[in-house]
């Protein structure tokens, strides 16, 4: 019995996290598709749009998606990369502590646009991070780890990785 519930638990945990990516059809061919995923990054920044976003969670959003991205590719087309954070939410402390996993996920979305110098859209994508930290996230850092997988996302998606 001991043995299906840890089976069981170790399922859950799988399931409860992951990273999903919306692509907005940009009607490129591949070879256009392909020298977007080869891209010189001069400038990353965001905004938002949930009410419960402060100053400081964009902040951190841009510089861990800046530095997930580097510079981009040496020699690539220039490019500059900024979001919205659309939709935004960590369990506290103190009802993860309480209630664990019934208490949901935490969750992340942003709206990414990659534009050349000019001002030209070469994509846009949605990265969407959802993770529910169970009882565990009574004694872990919700907002970093959730900030963190978030601009690892948006890395890999601006990359051609996702």
């Amino acid at each position: 019995m001991l043995r299906i519930l840890l089976v069981a638990a170790s399922a859950a945990a799988l399931v409860a996290c992951s990273t999903t990516v919306k692509e907005a059809p940009s009607g490129a061919g591949p070879a256009a598709a392909a020298a977007v995923r080869n891209l010189a990054i001069r400038n990353v920044s965001g905004s938002t749009t949930a009410a419960n976003v402060t100053p400081e969670i964009v902040a951190a959003l841009t510089e861990a998606i800046r530095s997930q991205l580097g510079g981009g590719v040496a020699g690539g087309q220039p490019a500059d990369v900024t979001f919205v954070i659309s939709d935004y939410r960590v369990v506290s402390k103190a009802t993860r502590f309480m209630v664990g996993a019934l208490a949901g996920s935490n969750r992340l979305t942003v709206d990414v646009t990659v534009k050349s110098p000019s001002g030209a859209t070469l994509r846009q994508f949605t990265v969407t991070r959802s993770a529910n930290t169970m009882g565990v996230g009574a004694v872990m850092n919700q907002k970093g780890s959730l900030i963190a997988q978030t601009a690892e996302g948006v890395a890999k998606t601006v990359r051609g990785e996702k």
